[in-house]
């Protein structure tokens, strides 16, 4: 019992000093804590100041993550779109291969040509060589043929001296045939286009088809009569510039009589009369000009 005693009581001791031991180390502990709480407090402050701009930052990112959401379904909505169009492509791919295909065996060909080209170069160069010779040989005649120039020159002079005497015989030749005409054609409707006339009303004579130069259907008789009858009344008070219409309700055919110049030939007074037909049906269908110029003998 006593025994027991005993070892208690040195494990009581051993049990006091691992006590004590405790109580040291953990004053040691306390006190390194004591010492380093106020650079423990300050790292603190220190995180939890850092952490505030990256709580806003994740603030900020959560409030646009329902954007992102929207945006990203719309991506997903468009997927098909995009689908669509690769598979359009997917398929235009083989044509393209074969139009490929096809410049591919068009090449050989076009290479084919070029050496006939480089192969005939020669001969045209040869060509070119006789055509320079026949230039320096064309060059010579000129040379010659600006020996020439001098007598060419004397004759042109000659010439000149001569042409008064020639033009003034021309005019009197031509006074003469003006009042040959003006003789012979007074009183009398010549019937064809141009001519020197005695009367206003003997310068109308009608146009047929075969002046338009269409089908004889197609300009009809009072069609004729209507355009002569435009004619005489634009030629009772002539002036450039005056029009006169004219148009057939039966056959749907119309057209236009006009002066479009005036000339003083001498005595005689020269109208150009510009006219026009339009034909409404047929072969002729479309609008036909014809310029007639007519002259009459002032009285």
């Amino acid at each position: 019992m006593e025994k027991i005693v005993a070892a208690s009581r040195v494990l009581l001791a051993i049990a006091i000093l691992a006590l004590a031991w405790s109580i040291y180390i953990f004053t040691l502990e306390a006190k390194q804590v004591r010492v380093e709480l106020p650079t423990l407090i300050k790292q603190i402050d220190q995180t939890a100041q850092r952490i505030t701009p990256v709580v806003e930052e994740v603030q900020k990112i959560q409030a646009i993550i329902p954007s992102i959401l929207e945006q990203s379904e719309k991506y997903q909505q468009a997927i098909p779109e995009v689908l669509a169009r690769v598979d359009d492509m997917n398929r235009q791919i083989p044509v393209i291969l074969n139009e490929v295909q096809s410049v591919t065996a068009a090449i050989p060909p076009i290479l084919e040509q070029s050496n006939q080209w480089h192969s005939s170069l020669p001969s045209l160069l040869e060509q070119v060589e006789q055509t320079n010779k026949t230039i320096r040989a064309t060059n010579q005649q000129i040379a010659a043929t600006n020996k020439q120039v001098p007598a060419i020159l004397a004759e042109s002079e000659a010439l000149r001296v001569a042409m008064p005497e020639v033009i003034r015989q021309a005019e009197s030749l031509v006074q003469q045939a003006e009042q040959a005409g003006r003789e012979a054609s007074k009183g009398a409707v010549t019937g064809v286009i141009g001519g020197i006339l005695s009367s206003p009303f003997q310068l109308v004579d009608s146009l047929t088809s075969q002046t338009f130069g269409v089908e004889d259907k197609s300009f009809s008789d009072k069609d004729q009569q209507l355009h002569k009858q435009a004619v005489e009344s634009l030629l009772r008070d002539p002036s450039a510039g005056q029009t006169i219409p004219w148009e057939n309700s039966s056959s749907g055919n119309s057209g236009t009589v006009s002066i479009q110049s005036t000339t003083q030939n001498g005595s005689s007074t020269c109208y150009n009369i510009l006219s026009r037909l339009t034909i409404a049906k047929g072969t002729d269908k479309g609008t036909h000009s014809i310029v007639t110029e007519r002259c009459v003998v002032s009285q």
